[in-house]
């Protein structure tokens, strides 16, 4: 058995379902210990040292995100398997940037799920050794429908305009978010039920702050689809960064060469104008990705814009020879850079710092702004 010997903690609040789950990992060989709630897990944790932890969300004492963020600060090399039978987008977003390594949802409607996701973690920690290489070429296509356990979702996001736009609203972030040292704010513009525009903006560690914008071609619902494709590879590359793995997530071009690779490798035949961010707060220097020519990017000084001049490129998606273009720009403390596409109340509503996040109406066009702070 694979999984012999290995230590797992398993960290719910349901008896019954704890003990479903012990009694088949003690099948596979497993060493189980168990806790009832997220302190007495964060404390088993530290005390036991296991191989793999298995997380639900809903607990009491200390809930599933507070103990995945403190054992990614522990033991970030340690896998960690969120469980859970909340089904919101944004808990799946939320744990997997909080430190899950995988997203199982209950019940769980064969247990072999559950010891796939398991071998596959530790597979990829290196806690155990990976399976014989196939003859298979280049990079597989990393699939979100396994990432995200949503195989039985992928197809009513993209038949289905109510769920389409029901999932896709969970994934856009706040419209102003204030970090150490910089400030994003953004503004989407939308006169269908699903917006082909999305964006969203993240912490990387101590020192980082990203963002994206891209528009989708063609419109309708495989924006929610992509939505969930793109924030769950980059979910992924920051897991892997916070694994101290690797870096492709502060490295936009790279960042944007392998969402090309993912895209155009999925099959789905969408094109994506895109442009990427990554903010290092110690320098206050922005590295700079953009692939297409439609976003438009600026530098702002308070009620001044002054267009930062890019070649236009190809967009991602569609080709795999597509190449984006990459740049560098320091910002003084009030100075931001500013993505941005559509009509002219696009450009006003920025000017006046009116962000409101996801916006209905007969406007079209986004942007993102990523701020300095003064």
């Amino acid at each position: 058995m694979e999984l012999q010997g290995i230590r797992v903690l398993i960290v719910e609040d349901d008896p019954v379902f704890r003990q479903l789950v012990g009694d088949y990992c003690r099948q596979q060989g497993m060493v189980v210990d168990e806790a009832e709630d997220g302190q007495q897990g964060l404390e088993r944790f530290q005390a036991q040292q296991p191989d793999l932890a298995l997380v639900d969300l809903g607990m009491p004492r200390m809930g599933g995100l507070e103990l995945l963020t403190r054992l990614a600060d522990i033991a970030p090399q340690v896998p960690s398997i969120v469980i859970t039978a909340n089904k919101a987008m944004s808990d799946v977003v939320d744990a997997l940037r909080n430190g899950a390594w995988d997203y199982l949802m209950k019940p769980l409607s064969d247990l072999r799920i559950l010891q796939n996701a398991m071998l596959d973690c530790l597979r990829e920690s290196g806690g155990l050794e990976p399976p014989e290489a196939t003859n298979s070429v280049g990079t597989e296509w990393e699939d979100p429908s396994q990432t995200l356990a949503m195989s039985d979702n992928i197809e009513a996001l993209k038949s289905d305009p109510h769920t389409a736009q029901m999932v896709q609203a969970q994934l856009f972030p706040k419209p102003e978010v204030v970090w150490q040292s910089c400030e994003f704010a953004y503004n989407l513009y939308k006169n269908e039920p699903v917006s082909d525009r999305l964006c969203d903006g993240f912490e990387c560690g101590d020192n980082h702050y990203c963002a994206y914008l891209a528009k989708v071609t063609p419109a309708g619902n495989m924006g929610a689809f992509v939505s969930v494709l793109i924030r769950s590879f980059f979910n992924q590359k920051l897991k892997r960064y916070r694994q101290g793995g690797s870096t492709a997530v502060l490295e936009p071009f790279t960042m944007l060469c392998y969402l090309n690779e993912q895209l155009v490798k999925s099959g789905l035949n969408c094109a994506l104008e895109m442009a990427y961010l990554v903010f290092d707060r110690r320098t206050r220097r922005v590295a700079i990705g953009r692939a297409g020519s439609e976003l438009k990017i600026y530098l702002r000084s308070e009620e001044w814009l002054s267009r930062v001049m890019l070649p236009d490129t190809q967009p991602i998606g569609l080709n795999s020879q597509a190449r984006p273009h990459s740049h560098f720009r320091h910002l003084e403390p009030g100075q931001a850079l500013v993505l941005m596409e559509g009509e002219e109340q696009v450009r006003d509503d920025l000017l006046a710092d009116r962000f409101t996040g996801l916006n209905e109406g007969a406007v079209e066009g986004s942007c993102v702004q990523l701020k300095a702070s003064a």
